[in-house]
């Protein structure tokens, strides 16, 4: 079974070939039937469903387009599957009455390590089952919930004889119907049709249950992303099995990687548009209706009729109003749809034409734009006095660049300029305990805006009319990488001017605009340490101990703790002395990362990864009780644990690359060279196009090896670091000169863009 993709066949069938040595092998293409590959001859692979019959008239490029991708593959492959036990083409020794099987592996899903052949059964259909216990109500997934919504049986194994032609035919029916999970259908078909649930230890293993002990003959691969082959993922939970905790399965799982090698695709419509589920719905409705009632099918999808399919999804109802059917059906799966157009087939009727027209494309999330809190305290606009500045940032809220906002109002006030401090809402992030209720009127004729570009389109839809009409408005940004995405583009069509906090940033920004970006630093504040000791974290007083620390809810492969792993494995033989210690906080909202972490700090005993919440006070205190910062990270806008570090006179391994490069050389830091690399694992934020750096790992252990056995040198670098930070200009002085660059930019003509280009800092 081959899924829509492109799949490298040659591990699998090398596997195969390998432990099942006397089975032949044939492929049924799951993808558009259009576009089916061309098999390499080396693999000696034929394609089975040259010629599968078109089910109930229907015909598979319909189906393509009404079923979801794992029912669409399965009725494809149900159709192949009988039509070679009809031929008697199969593998088995064919003894008595059972004949030749046909054992169905699902490519990118299965790995096979071991003799398979206890998959094929005595009876006419075998199954894998999923779980061979009850599994506990632990809050861990999978659940019991999970094996009801999924079935209980493996969709990415079976195995079929002769006689099982009517249970494959039965199944080719349901799937007709199916609009989600194949397991359930396949769990139903094991009830009706007798059929046999293997629950053998070696075969399936994988997200269901772990290796336990046993050697897996059978990887079930199916919920391992192979692009974060560190963890299996079942919904939101946990999960259960974890490779950081059963190095059986985890070396399995290393081994199997190859034979899922590849890319799903989904099925694209010609001209490149993605069949979606609320296209999948309507056309699976227009068959059903095609079978009860005889009326026409609908277009086909591909080919020919491809433009009809396209009018048919746009064309309404017979009944109701002028909306197409898919626009209306898109609204059944979108709850924030049905709140803004109640009525869509009456008097919404219009509204929502409009908006599937037009601000659909550019509607990535919620049609729900504006949170109740930014409602119900809307900015009022009272003035336009030239001689101070508006701030509008996450001022009220438990976040970074809320300590960005207030350290800019605290400059301000400190340097007498009249300042209104305004609270932007559009964030996740906790409120403060301490916050205070910001004002609401903007008062003055330039703001300084906290919010990064990529979020600065919801700054437009709350508070346009009232805070940026009319002002000169300055774009206070962040950002990590050289590269600006295109969608951060839009923004600057609403700032006369950017500033950033590193000149990293802003050459990335010059670089896509024509507008004035200047570099406005804002002072590193002394952390204050809490009384918090070594013995109070549980570590040893003895030892010499590296320090890496992030935020398991931004993107760790930019803070790359991997990297700090590698270069301390190889630096130092476990027990030699050093200890690495990783501090993480958000891992139980982002176990998957947090898991890799686990997984590669494995079967060392001196390297300890500690997640928990701590004040800022006893976070200050965890890099005070560290002998060294680690920071291999492949970009920074800034790099601030480096200048907290820097401030608490440690010295700090750092990747000589981005933000961190204002402050830091090799007269105060142990620097470590790097290559551009393209980005991965960017979680969506950080575009593949993109790159960042990747440190050289060797530099960095040998600065280990080097600060361990060398203490003279980790003063000589604490010392030097320190004396950096501490000339940074006062809170006071940088109130002043944001004061006096923001009022010769609101001197310009603000109904104008401006051309004068180029970049710069204070000066």
């Amino acid at each position: 079974m081959v899924p829509s993709g492109v799949w490298d066949l040659a591990p699998l069938v090398a596997a195969l070939r390998e432990h099942l040595a006397d089975w032949s092998f044939s492929a049924v293409w799951c993808g558009d039937p259009h576009l089916r590959p061309v098999l390499d001859p080396v693999l000696g692979l034929v394609w089975c469903d040259v010629e599968l019959g078109e089910p109930t008239g229907v015909g598979w490029p319909r189906l393509v387009a009404a079923l979801s991708a794992r029912a669409y593959e399965w009725s494809r492959t149900a159709a192949a599957v009988s039509r070679l036990l009809d031929t008697s083409v199969g593998v088995g020794d064919g003894d008595g009455d059972r004949g030749p099987a046909v054992v169905v592996l699902r490519v990118g899903s299965v790995a096979v390590l071991g003799d398979c052949s206890a998959l094929v059964g005595g009876r006419a259909v075998t199954l894998v089952g999923r779980a061979l216990m009850a599994l506990p109500d632990d809050g861990l997934s999978p659940s019991e919930a999970d094996l009801l919504a999924r079935g209980d049986c493996s969709d990415v194994v079976a195995a079929f004889r002769a006689g099982a032609q009517p249970a494959l035919s039965w199944l080719g029916r349901q799937l007709l119907e199916s609009s989600g999970e194949v397991g359930p259908l396949l769990q139903r078909l094991a009830v009706l049709f007798d059929a046999e649930v293997r629950n053998d230890p070696h075969l399936g293993v994988g997200a269901w249950r772990g290796a336990s002990g046993v050697r897996p003959a059978l990887l079930d691969l199916d919920l391992l992303d192979r692009d974060e082959p560190w963890h299996f993922t079942i919904g939101s939970e946990p999960s259960r099995v974890l490779l950081s905790g059963d190095a059986h399965l985890a070396s399995a799982v290393r081994k199997g990687l190859a034979q899922i090698s590849g890319v799903d695709s989904p099925i694209r419509l010609p001209g490149g548009i993605v069949v979606d589920e609320a296209m999948r719905a309507v056309t699976r409705a227009a068959l059903r209706e095609t079978r009860t009632t005889g009326c026409p099918l609908p277009p086909e999808p591909f080919g020919a009729q491809n433009s009809a399919y396209l009018e048919w999804l746009e064309s309404p109802y017979p009944w109701g109003a002028d909306v197409g059917r898919y626009w209306l059906e898109l609204r059944e799966g979108r709850a924030d749809l049905q709140v803004v157009f109640a009525q869509p087939q009456s008097i919404d009727a219009c509204r929502y034409s409009e908006w599937a027209s037009s601000s659909w494309r550019v509607e990535h999330h919620s049609m729900l734009l504006r949170p109740s809190s930014a409602a119900a305290q809307p900015l009022v606009s009272v003035g336009f006095d030239p001689h101070g500045i508006n701030v509008l940032g996450y001022l009220d809220f438990d976040q970074s660049l809320g300590d960005i906002g207030r350290e800019i109002v605290a400059a301000l006030e400190l340097a007498d300029v009249p300042v209104a401090a305004l609270n932007h809402e559009r964030t996740r992030a906790p409120r403060r305990s301490e916050s205070s209720v910001a004002a609401r009127e903007a008062l003055y004729a330039t703001n300084v805006v906290v919010v990064t570009a990529d979020q600065f389109e919801f700054v437009v839809s709350d508070h346009a009319r009232s805070l940026l009409d009319g002002r000169y408005t300055i774009g206070y940004w962040f950002w990590e990488l050289e590269h600006v995405p295109a969608s951060m583009l839009i923004a600057v069509d609403h700032v006369q001017e950017i500033w950033t906090g590193s000149h990293f940033v802003a050459d990335a920004f010059a670089r896509v605009t024509d507008k004035p970006v200047r570099c406005v630093p804002l002072p590193v504040p002394q952390p204050q340490p809490s009384g918090r000791t070594r013995a109070s974290f549980g570590l040893p007083i003895d030892r010499f101990i590296f320090l890496a620390t992030f935020d398991q809810a931004s993107v760790p492969e930019r803070k790359n703790p991997l990297g700090a792993i590698d270069a301390f494995t190889r630096a130092f033989n476990d027990g030699e002395g050093p200890l690495l210690w990783i501090k993480t906080m958000n891992g139980d909202r982002n176990w998957q990362d947090h898991e890799r972490v686990l997984a590669g700090a494995a079967g060392r005993s001196d390297i300890i990864v500690w997640d928990q919440h701590l004040s800022r006070a006893d976070q200050m205190a965890v890099v005070q009780a560290a002998d060294c910062l680690v920071s291999l990270h492949r970009s920074e806008g800034l790099g601030l644990p480096c200048a907290e570090a820097m401030w608490l006179s440690k010295p700090v391994i750092a990747t000589r690359y981005s933000g961190n490069l204002d402050f830091m050389d090799q007269a105060c830091a142990a620097l470590i060279d790097y290559r551009l690399v393209p980005v991965r694992h960017g979680k969506g934020i950080y575009p593949d196009e993109a790159f960042w750096a990747e440190p050289d790992i060797d530099q960095a252990a040998m600065w280990m090896r080097q600060l361990v056995a060398d203490p003279a040198l980790c003063a000589r670098l604490g010392s030097a670091g320190r004396e950096r930070m501490a000339s940074q200009s006062s809170l006071i002085e940088t109130g002043r000169n944001i004061a006096r660059v923001a009022q010769l930019g609101s001197s310009r003509n603000i109904s104008a863009r401006s051309t004068s280009g180029g970049h710069g800092s204070w000066d």
